[in-house]
């Protein structure tokens, strides 16, 4: 497990999910002049999705030396539109002022520990391209000994008992074509429920779900953020 130790002078930003947007993320940093501060994507950075190793390289070391200019130091989990290769291991991208988090990383900033974990399943992944668009390993993978009691965790997907609890439309759609997906949906939310029950944080930011909502539950504060979303943290 991956320890990180942040300065605790810098802020702290979220980010949601940004799709390959890169463009509006900096277009935000330029409108506000974020500066000397951190950012934390909770995943679908698109990284990996549809383009070649050789153009993510190129992409990444473009972005790192944009986030330097500024003194940003911009780290992202994975979601489901993200390959998951580039997250772990010696394929994973790190830079200077750039870098894509492995699964159950810790970092502390200042008094607070922050947990990160990635991943989700695609609800469309039969109408897409497995190893361009969907990667089989997409899905949040349960690691109960590399969890940690934290006061900040940074997930993709979210508890059952947080917002959405429905499936929509959308879901029973493409649900429709995929036989299990509902029941690995279910099982995956689940799965996050017990996550909770080992951090037991009181701050939880997540994405996926293209909307935002907060909602205080046992104790901890969930904040979805929306795509494109920025979200300055204050402790």
């Amino acid at each position: 497990m991956i320890v990180k130790t942040l300065d605790s002078s810098k802020p702290l930003f979220l980010l949601g999910d940004i799709h390959g947007d890169w463009n509006e993320l900096f277009f935000r940093i330029r409108e506000h002049d974020i500066r000397n501060s951190y950012i934390i994507s909770v995943g679908d950075l698109g990284i990996g999705f549809k383009y070649k190793k050789e153009h993510e390289y190129k992409q990444s070391e473009n972005l790192n030396n944009l986030f330097k200019q500024r003194d940003i130091a911009f780290y992202g989990i994975r979601g489901n539109h993200d390959d998951p290769s580039y997250f772990r291991d010696s394929n994973r991208l790190i830079f200077d002022n750039f870098e894509l988090l492995e699964d159950y990383t810790v970092a502390e900033h200042g008094n607070k520990k922050i947990q990160f974990i990635g991943g989700a399943i695609s609800i469309d992944r039969t109408g897409r391209k497995e190893g361009i668009s969907y990667w089989e390993d997409e899905a949040l993978a349960f690691n109960k000994q590399a969890c940690q009691k934290v006061d900040i965790l940074v997930t993709h997907t979210a508890p059952s008992y947080c917002f959405p609890q429905q499936f929509n439309e959308m879901v029973y759609g493409w649900a429709r074509e995929d036989a299990y997906l509902l029941e690995e949906l279910t099982e995956e939310r689940a799965i996050v429920d017990e996550i909770f029950k080992i951090c037991q944080p009181s701050l939880h930011f997540y994405g996926h779900f293209h909307s935002n909502h907060v909602e205080k539950i046992n104790e901890c504060t969930h904040r979805l953020l929306n795509i494109d979303e920025l979200f300055m943290l204050t402790v």
